[in-house]
């Protein structure tokens, strides 16, 4: 029985994610395929930034080996702050791995094990990328 109710409730409920602070583009189907480590770093970001719209998590086309694929990335613009700082309190995050964002103030946060950062829409090519492993 607990299992059938474990299907039953979406994944964004059991980790108590704010659904009223989050919104989807049309594209997005929810949050789902995301893992818990996902879902529990949109919950610490939406406490800090405010409400968020999703534009991406596992499904559409990604990078060759986007943390996308796995469960373990979002994009999404930032409702209440500006990309920059989104950015910075994506950065400032434990759970965090890649955090980047792109000229049309989408920004892309990911618990994968590489921490990455980038401004644009390659990273190889940004001047502001830094690229380094975390010791965990």
């Amino acid at each position: 029985m607990a299992a059938l109710v474990a299907a039953c409730v979406p994944a964004v409920a059991r980790a108590n994610v704010p659904l009223e602070k989050i919104s989807f583009q049309p594209q997005v189907k929810g949050l789902g395929c995301l893992k818990p480590a996902t879902l529990a770093m949109i919950k610490e970001l939406v406490a800090k930034i405010g409400p968020i719209q999703i534009t991406s998590t596992c499904g559409g086309r990604h990078a060759r080996h986007s943390q996308h694929y796995g469960g373990n990335a979002v994009d999404f613009r930032p409702l209440a702050t500006s990309p920059r700082k989104a950015v910075a309190a994506a950065k400032a995050l434990e759970s965090t791995g890649g955090v980047g964002s792109y000229p049309n103030g989408v920004v892309h946060a990911d618990v994968g094990q590489r921490e990455a950062s980038w401004y644009g829409h390659r990273r190889v090519r940004s001047q502001y990328a830094s690229l380094s492993r975390r010791g965990r």
